[in-house]
């Protein structure tokens, strides 16, 4: 039976229990996240997860100082996602933000969405594999990348970079970004940007209900 990969990326702070109902033994954990002493706190919590998850992969970087919060956050879903050996494993990579509020509804099942997209918008997906898609929520034209769902060969074809080339691409898209909008955009614009860059299409998941993000113990509405 394929598993499923999961993928945490960005800083642990505000780690949530929300992620145990996605747990199970078919389930992979990649972790990429950062070093510095308060994170090191919640890295000790995630832990605590082992015993719920086949497996849980955790790599810990040292910060990249002059990297804005965006380009942290990015870097870091980079690296988990090249962190899978063999994404062959997986029927489906789902991507999680650790600081979610509260019970999160999701059901991931992107063929549904993906055949219901392919009906609703005939002959649009005509040329268009579950494998060049991403499953998520939207908001006017941008992906809420806190979580989302994709095959393993959509992963790929998003990331498929050696992280020199990867930090230029990166760079270049965000130029773009600031061109179009200004300085301190949305990191929901960039990924969005990033993705038509790539060919992948987001399709909604009719499912996927989010709560706002916790920070610091207060609530970022998000």
């Amino acid at each position: 039976m394929l598993k499923t990969a999961i993928i945490i990326s960005g800083y642990l702070v505000e780690l949530s229990d929300n992620i145990l109902p996605f747990l199970n033994k078919s389930t992979d954990v990649y972790v990429h996240t950062w070093n510095t002493p308060e994170n090191r706190k919640w890295i000790t919590k995630l832990n605590r997860y082992k015993k719920f998850c086949r497996n849980l992969h955790v790599i810990i970087d040292e910060p990249i100082e002059h990297y804005s919060k965006l380009y942290s956050y990015f870097t870091s879903t980079y690296r988990a996602a090249h962190s899978i050996d063999s994404r062959v494993e997986y029927s489906k990579v789902i991507k999680f933000k650790p600081n979610i509020e509260g019970e999160i509804e999701y059901k991931g099942n992107i063929e549904r969405y993906y055949n219901k997209a392919y009906i609703h918008t005939r002959p649009m997906l005509q040329s268009t594999t579950i494998n060049q898609c991403i499953f998520g929520s939207s908001y006017y034209r941008t992906l809420d990348e806190r979580m989302f769902t994709l095959t393993p060969s959509a992963l790929t074809k998003m990331f498929n970079y050696s992280p020199r080339d990867f930090e230029v691409k990166m760079q270049n898209v965000y130029s773009l970004i600031k061109a179009d909008f200004g300085n301190n955009p949305e990191g929901s614009i960039f990924w969005k940007r990033w993705l038509d860059i790539h060919n992948i299409h987001l399709i909604q998941d009719i499912d996927l209900k989010l709560n706002n993000n916790i920070q610091h113990g207060q609530t970022r509405y998000y």
